[in-house]
This record gives structure tokens, sequence and C-alpha cells, in this order.
């Protein structure tokens, strides 16, 4: 057990040295999120008006609704797509066989990429709240960053188990891209990432609450946004646990599976 987790951490420190030897990358991605603030503060300016009543739940603050979506978002995308990518690049360079056979298991490898996606995107989530509230004078509940921190983390399981099943499909396609771009896009529609779901249509409302981010959206907005405390929010807490119980493992053993029928088809190796 004590060796695993040494290997777990040995890989996220290769991955914090690869992230480190190319600075530009880690800035490019600090500005991302600075300018996407910058993009959200005009659309609040523009639609702030005409969607005024149904953000009453929340504040009445467009930009915070926004903002909160948006970082909810960022972590379910990169719960999707960061196993899938670290494998397709390695893929790509040559390196998947040399890990598929080396000390350190694919469960070791997984559970490294999952753990540095998450320490990255939610530090990333963090100084996006700060900019926010600094530069664009939004309002947030700093004294609850621990009780959101815990929600973008049950947020981020809670999508894992899927991402697995999206690097299991790419091992044997090469490619889902478009397949998940579709899956994404239709969710982020549904759950209410840009506008709250009592603005969608009756039809699609109903769907909307078959979304697990749905709830978890609204805890969140509710902890930063109006001082919710745990009591209130322990509802969709326990949602994305349970999903997260069925869906990692279920994810887990798709992935194995395709990997499987990859190995057997000699094609580990090559994109």
């Amino acid at each position: 057990m004590l060796k695993d987790i040494r290997k777990i951490l040995a890989f996220i420190r290769k991955e914090i040295l690869s992230l480190l030897s190319y600075k530009y990358a880690f800035f490019s991605s600090m500005l991302f999120s600075f300018i996407s603030l910058l993009f959200y503060f005009a659309m609040a300016g523009v639609f702030k008006a005409a969607i005024i009543p149904a953000l009453i739940p929340y504040g009445g603050d467009y930009l915070a609704f926004m903002i909160t979506g948006a970082i909810l978002w960022q972590m379910v995308t990169f719960g999707l797509y960061s196993i899938s990518s670290t494998f397709t690049m390695e893929m790509v360079t040559g390196t998947f066989e040399t890990i598929y056979i080396s000390r350190a298991n694919l469960l070791t490898v997984l559970l490294g990429v999952s753990l540095f996606s998450l320490l990255i995107n939610t530090g990333l989530a963090v100084v996006s709240l700060v900019f926010a509230s600094l530069i664009f004078g939004v309002s947030i509940h700093f004294d609850n960053i621990l009780l959101a921190v815990l929600i973008l983390l049950m947020t981020y399981f809670s999508m894992l188990g899927i991402g697995m099943m999206v690097a299991g499909i790419t091992i044997i396609t090469k490619s889902v891209g478009q397949v998940v771009s579709i899956f994404t896009l239709v969710m982020s529609f549904l759950c209410g990432i840009l506008v709250p779901i009592s603005l969608l249509p009756d039809w699609a409302r109903q769907f909307s609450y078959f979304v697990p981010l749905t709830y978890a959206l609204d805890a969140l907005r509710s902890v930063l946004l109006m001082g919710a405390g745990f009591e209130q929010i322990s509802s969709p807490l326990l949602s994305l646990f349970v999903i997260s119980v069925i869906l990692i493992p279920l994810g887990y053993k798709t992935f194995f599976i395709c990997l499987n029928i990859a190995r057997k088809e000699g094609s580990l190796g090559q994109f």
C-alpha cells in the first residue's frame, strides 16, 4: 500500500515537473482564466437586466452566477478529459506500452493522472474566484471556501468514472472527441451553467433534473453566493457521492475491458 502511494506521488511529481518545463503553457492557463472572466463580465452587462428575476435565489448577481457555473464546468471537463488526454499523448509519443509493462500498475497511473488534474484545477478554480472578487467586485463567501472545494471534489469524482470510460474507448478508437463534445454540450445546456434552469423550456427543465450537475451547481452557488452551510447542501452532496460510488468502479472496469481488447489487437502503441 505504501509503495503504491509512493508511486502515485512520484507520478504526480513527474506531471508537475513536466508542467514546470512548459512555463508558457502554465501561464497561458492562468491568462485564459482571467480572459474568461472578462468575457463573463461583458456577458453579464448585456444580459443581466433580462434575467435578473430568475437570479434572485442566487443573490441577483449574474456575473457571480456565471463564474461559479464556469468554475464547476471546468472541473467537469477535466474530469472527463484528463485521463484520455494523458493516455493519448503517451500513445502519440510511443510511451504507452512502456507504462503498461512498468512496475507501476495502471490503477496507480490512473490515480496519479486524476489527482494531478484535480490539484491543478482546484487551484485554478480558487484563483478564478479571487480574481472575480478583487478585480470585478463579485461578492464571494470565502469563509465557505473549504465547503466549496468539497463540492468541486465531489463533482470531479462523480464525473471521473465517465472519464475512465472515455479513456478506455480512446485506447481502442484513438478518438472520441466529437461524441464527448456533443455529450458535454447537451449537459451544459441542461444543468444551468450560464442561465438558471427556470428559464429553460418546460421539456428541457424536466430533463435537467436527471443531470447530476444541476444539483452540484445549485449547491456550489448556495455556498459561495448565499453563504449556505453543510446542512443546506447535504442532499446534493449525498447524490454526488452515490453517483461516484456507482460510476468509478463501472468506469474502471470499462477501462480495463477496452485495454484488454486493444492489447489483443496489438494496437496499444498505435495512434
